[in-house]
């Protein structure tokens, strides 16, 4: 039979797989198989038992499309959840480490030909002029992405005496000159990851754990406040070249120990120290493994101590989050790469490094993407079961709004460790970037049970929470995070928003100074802070604030909150100078259409065009280049609303309608998503009044006042509301926003200096 026959049908284990159709089916259950999907599969039934190559799959599975090596990985993840291949011992597809994949089952079919390998579909070549997004060129298709969301979280299990809970707590330095808390810090974590590896456990995340590593709590107090059944705690003690290492694990039940030992080894040696303690424990509590983890749980991350001295350097750096330490985590985790060129945890820790400089050292998102991207694709290809790799990349998803692919990936992370608490939290956060507060709020309660005393955990449940209206419980979960870790500013930001969020403006500016009291670089919450105080009227402040803003190095939306500030102030003359000389050279279109809105405010449509220039041209991009961001609709800013508004000034209501009308798809799905914003009701009103509605413009400006909408000056200028302006409602409105806010600036005066 030709490889190119794509017509006989055959059999893989109970599955029979219909080529022809692109087609599985068992037990009367028929799955349909992306064309690609079915591709792969005949490629691995074509040669059962064996080893097929990645680059051989690639060549034969995605001919003539540019993608890496994580669209096989993906692919094959899919693959095995449709044929219900999810147990820890493969019975369909193997990995084989740094080679590629087999097919375990049995292929049979009618004749003695092997089972086909379907021709290659044609797909164009990607042009040479224009850069593909890695991500497309890392998950493959979009029916390959439907299908990989499909796995399912593992069910958490509460501690009990058949699921064993563990706190690994922070090794403590015992040498001489205390001088290897580096190694110690890293020989927690590798014992705890080694740990979380065993579905049968639930293992506290490393968040929670530390916080008692002074030894001022015994056992079972930790117990109760962890909630866990033990306790592994240990010592280092290193003595020119040698280390001894001792551990016990400890019951909360009642204090007594179950298990001790204590390690004395060369330096060069202690590498492999972290399988061997988590395989004593897992010992010592009688539990099986299947031979699949205990492999893993055996196998080190790295045969070279040196290359693992520099990881866990590397690690220790990145927990800093400053950019000098982030430059340092960069170069220790490539040194640790050239020490071994094969230690994938490596390129994972890099690959988050590299993301933590677009957070913390003003690196540009597409700068950062290049480099995270490269060292994910490295670490699958080295290790196509690596948590920490689909963790990273995950981030970078979440963070690119491809969150589909995102939460993917982060499943992929989680299927493989269930322990694995700071992948559930960026799930979570994912979730959320895709407008599913509910999704999210449920993964941030079950990462309660693995790392209940993480700071950001709390905050991310006081965001979810406050975007469902549930503001009592989102204080509460933001003053946990408070609490836990007062010199950040997140807690404090996130309150902040919280009493944006009910109309509570002289909250939100004690929390936002309070915040910027601890990050005073963080130009995002100085520009939130400028917004709120010109919404009580308080310009002075807000420009105040605005002059810390430009401060030498602080650049970031300096622009726009300068364009707001002028336009609030009334400086129109000041306002069109400002507008007038902005460059947007090669922006984005929706850079150039938030410029536009201020010069439709000020009445200048010809100034409004110009600065939009050709942003709104007829092509196939545009609907997606102004699609609403969740957290600008939160704000009450709305590109494609604007959009509209400038099309309509030029008399083209027929080009203003299907951007409108995608605004206000957005806001119903918004909406129906659970959000309640005060920001969401304000531009359905805009785009009411848009269209000619004005009592329906009118009621949902009502409801937005109701639920804390307190931007009177916005509403003043607006061009959406020109026609509106001279309503008594409309001006009833208005009053009530001003009293509203003479009470807030009260609230402020009063308050006692802080």
């Amino acid at each position: 039979m030709s490889p190119s026959d794509t017509t006989r049908s055959f059999r893989i284990g109970d599955w029979k797989v219909n080529p022809a159709l692109d087609e599985i089916a068992r037990d009367g259950r028929k799955v349909k198989l992306e064309p690609r999907m079915m591709r792969l599969l005949c490629c691995l039934a074509a040669r059962p038992g064996e080893v097929v190559p990645l680059a051989e799959l690639l060549d034969q599975v995605w001919p003539g499309v540019v993608v890496s090596q994580s669209s096989v990985y993906q692919a094959v993840a899919q693959l095995r959840r449709e044929l219900g291949d999810t147990d820890a011992e493969p019975r369909y597809i193997a990995t084989v480490p740094r080679k590629g994949y087999r097919l375990v089952a049995e292929v049979s079919h009618d004749s003695a030909t092997a089972p086909p390998v379907p021709a290659a579909i044609a797909a164009p070549a990607v042009p040479a002029a224009r850069h593909r997004r890695p991500l497309l060129a890392a998950l493959g298709v979009l029916g390959a992405l439907a299908a990989a969301a499909l796995y399912f979280l593992p069910a958490r299990e509460q501690a009990s005496a058949e699921v064993p809970a563990i706190a690994v707590l922070p090794f403590d330095d015992l040498s001489a000159d205390a001088s290897n808390a580096v190694f110690c810090e890293g020989l927690t974590d590798e014992v705890l990851n080694s740990l979380a590896r065993v579905q049968k456990f639930r293992v506290i995340g490393r968040t929670s754990s530390a916080r008692f590593a002074d030894g001022s709590r015994d056992a079972r107090e930790i117990g109760g406040e962890l909630g866990v059944s033990h306790v592994l705690e240990g010592s280092v003690r290193r003595t020119g070249n040698r280390v001894r290492v001792s551990a016990q694990l400890i019951s909360t039940q009642d204090g007594f120990q179950v298990w001790a030992n204590s390690y004395d080894r060369p330096a060069q040696d202690a590498i492999g120290l972290q399988s061997q303690i988590a395989r004593a424990v897992v010992d010592a509590l009688a539990v099986r493994l299947t031979p699949e983890t205990g492999e893993r749980l055996d196998r080190g991350p790295t045969a070279q101590y040196n290359a693992y001295d520099l990881y866990l350097l590397g690690r220790h750096q990145q927990l800093q989050r400053s950019a000098d330490a982030l430059g340092r985590a960069i170069a220790h985790h490539r040194a640790a790469i050239e020490a071994d060129p094969n230690f994938a945890l490596a390129y994972a820790g890099l690959a988050d490094a590299e993301m933590a400089r677009y957070y913390y050292a003003g690196v540009p998102l597409e700068e950062a993407a290049q480099r995270v991207q490269a060292a994910v694709d490295e670490a699958l290809r080295l290790d196509p079961e690596l948590a920490e790799a689909y963790a990273a990349w995950g981030v970078l998803l979440t963070e690119q709004w491809h969150t589909d692919e995102a939460i993917a990936a982060l499943k992929r992370a989680i299927a493989i460790n269930s322990n694995y608490g700071e992948a559930y939290l960026r799930l979570g956060a994912a979730y959320e970037y895709d407008g599913q507060p509910r999704a999210a709020l449920e993964i941030y309660d079950q990462v309660l049970a693995l790392d209940p005393l993480h700071t950001v955990l709390h905050v991310r449940r006081c965001l979810a929470l406050q975007n469902l209206g549930r503001y009592a419980e989102a204080e509460r979960a933001c003053q946990r995070g408070f609490e836990l870790q007062p010199d950040i500013p997140n807690a404090l930001w996130a309150r902040g928003l919280n009493a944006l969020a009910q109309g509570d403006l002289a909250g939100a500016v004690e929390h936002y100074e309070a915040a910027l009291d601890r990050a005073p670089a963080r130009t995002d919450i100085r520009a939130e802070l400028v917004v709120t105080l010109l919404d009580l009227g308080l310009r002075e402040r807000a420009a105040e604030q605005l002059a810390l803003m430009r401060s030498p190095g602080q650049t970031r939306g300096v622009t726009m909150t300068t364009a707001r500030y002028l336009l609030a102030s009334g400086d129109q003359a000041g306002l069109r100078l400002h507008l007038g000389r902005l460059d947007f050279g090669q922006a984005e279109p929706r850079e150039r259409v938030d410029a536009a809105f201020f010069a439709l405010a000020l009445g200048e449509q010809a100034l409004a065009e110009r600065l939009a220039g050709d942003a709104l041209a007829q092509r196939p991009t545009l609907l997606e280049d102004l699609r609403p961001g969740l957290y600008r609709t939160r704000w009450g800013v709305c590109e494609a609303c604007t959009a509209g508004l400038l099309e309509r000034g030029r008399g083209q209501a027929d080009r203003a309608t299907p951007l409108e009308s995608l605004a206000a798809r957005h806001l119903d799905d918004v909406e129906a998503r659970g959000h309640v914003w005060h920001g969401l009701q304000y531009l359905r009103a805009a785009l009411h009044a848009q269209a000619g509605e004005p009592d329906a413009a009118l009621r949902a400006l009502e409801r937005a006042v109701e639920l804390g909408w307190r931007r009177a000056w916005l509403m003043r200028v607006d061009p959406s509301f020109s026609a509106l302006r001279q309503d008594p409602r409309f001006q009833g409105l208005l009053a009530k926003i001003e009293e509203s806010n003479a009470a807030s600036r009260q609230a402020l005066a009063t308050a006692p200096a802080r």
